[in-house]
């Protein structure tokens, strides 16, 4: 037996757009099991639903005095369910849960709709992502950069690949800059050695506007993929070093992708295309050749085989899910489109086999995703995009 007066409490804070994530979710398991409250959910999320069922309801009658009558015959209805009612009428009430929701529903969307679009919508569609970054520079100004290019080179002077200048550098002057894309975005930059990096989405790169010194270091936040230049000095090879947290890839010449999201739960994959590089954990050291993906876990350090383009396709503009569980598939998709999501626990575990052209629009995506037999509620709450997974 469902509670009545807390199917409405939910439905309308869906509604308002105060309802939490955890209260959505127990209000996505109660539309499961009864087809009623689905079918209300489906009006929610349909605006045109919603507006001409608030349209036949307001012409029953347009006066104000008929108006405030409704809304005090509501009041007191909402009252009244509130009102934990006794057991044994559940039986009786059960009849008119439907309609006092439905009038409560449409009630909610003429008042709101009067003053403001409800927060919590059904969405569409979502945008894929686009070459989207910013430069921050040791004295705090901020560059935003122009989306319609791909990627700047630091020389002499700060500018895009094109040539067109954006800043000029001190050459007497060494300091350190951040480049950082965010969810939906990515961007190229060429270092001052000649080092070419490709920032995947909700991802930041830490570098010194010149390299001096006996090595070469940068720090890296999420993902980039990485085609690093000889640089000799008196004779010998200058390495070339990437920090995340706990770790660092010495490098000397070479091709590999580095992935270090702070969500990946501390996992750091290190994925070798050519080249040679090691990696240093603490007083551990290990290296790797070509087709070896280095993983840094809470278990520790180790090295496997792998097909390196599942791990690069992301820089030729391609996702490529091979045997891949459904939560890190979505992760990967959340950074490039830009939402978040939540898997319902009765959701039986899926790997995913795709290859998708990131171009393509999330929608697009969806309907390649649906083959797995998975059902789906994209919506909007407050200011983010939430994507809900179910059986």
């Amino acid at each position: 037996m469902y509670d009545t007066s807390e199917i409405a409490r939910l439905i309308k804070r869906k509604m308002e757009g105060t309802i939490t994530a955890d209260e959505l979710m127990e209000l996505s398991e109660l539309a499961k099991k009864n087809p009623s409250i689905d079918r209300l959910l489906l009006m929610v999320e349909d605006d045109r639903t919603l507006l001409e069922d608030t349209a036949m309801y307001l012409s029953l009658s347009m006066e104000q005095e008929k108006t405030d009558r409704q809304k005090r015959i509501l009041e007191n209805t909402l009252s009244k369910i509130h009102q934990r009612p006794k057991v044994a009428l559940y039986r009786r009430l059960l009849p008119y849960v439907a309609a006092i929701l439905v009038l409560s529903l449409i009630s909610l969307v003429y008042y709101s709709l009067e003053v403001k679009k409800s927060p919590v919508m059904a969405l569409q569609d979502l945008a894929p992502g686009t070459n989207r970054a910013s430069i921050t520079l040791s004295d705090g100004r901020i560059i935003e950069l122009s989306e319609d290019q791909h990627g700047v080179v630091l020389g002499d002077q700060l500018q895009y690949e094109d040539g067109t200048l954006i800043h000029n550098l001190d050459q007497e002057e060494v300091f350190s800059a951040t480049i950082a894309t965010p969810k939906g975005g990515q961007y190229q930059i060429t270092l001052s050695d000649g080092t070419k990096v490709w920032l995947n989405a909700d991802s930041k790169l830490t570098y010194p506007s010149k390299f001096k010194g006996e090595d070469r270091m940068v720090e890296l936040q999420g993902e980039a993929y990485f085609d690093v230049s000889t640089l000799s000095k008196n004779g010998k090879k200058t390495p070339f070093i990437v920090k995340t947290v706990e770790q660092q890839v010495v490098v000397h010449g070479t091709q590999f992708n580095l992935k270090a999201y702070a969500d990946d739960q501390g996992d750091v994959l290190t994925t070798l295309i050519e080249g040679a590089v090691s990696l240093h954990v603490g007083g551990n050291t290990l290296p790797l050749v070509p087709g070896e993906q280095g993983v840094r876990s809470k278990q520790g350090l180790r090295k496997r085989k792998v097909d390196v383009e599942p791990y690069i396709a992301w820089k030729d503009n391609r996702f490529v899910f091979e045997e891949v569980e459904l939560r890190e598939a979505l992760k990967v998709l959340s950074r490039w489109y830009d939402f978040d999501f939540s898997i319902d626990n009765a959701v039986k575990p899926i790997h995913l086999y795709a290859s998708i052209n990131r171009e393509k629009s999330f929608k697009e995506v969806l309907k390649i995703l649906e083959s797995s037999g998975i059902r789906f509620r994209l919506e909007r709450i407050g200011e983010r995009n939430k994507l809900l997974i179910f059986n």
